[in-house]
């Protein structure tokens, strides 16, 4: 049990991580050199930021709701695939 909550405790600092990310000046300079859309960047900031809030109540309910365990481990899987892609 106590890994398996310091295990979602790095998946918020590492969902913090990817937020920091985004918001770099070096990868919104990527994405105005690119003329990519920069209304996409701010939709995934509030996405990462809605996250962020849902993870901190997720991460108590874990241990009690297999559901929400589940949704943690998939979750887990597309925030490290998140930060692949921005690497």
């Amino acid at each position: 049990m106590a890994a398996a909550f310091v295990g979602e405790a790095f998946l918020s600092a590492f969902v913090e991580e990817l937020l920091n990310k985004i918001i770099s000046h070096e990868f919104l300079d990527f994405f105005h050199t690119k003329d990519l859309d920069v209304s996409l960047l701010k939709k995934l900031k509030i996405t990462l930021l809605s996250l962020q809030a849902v993870l901190n109540d997720a991460e108590e309910k874990q241990f009690t709701n297999s559901a929400v365990k589940q949704w943690l481990d998939e979750l887990t899987r597309a925030v490290f695939d998140a930060d692949d892609l921005l690497d």
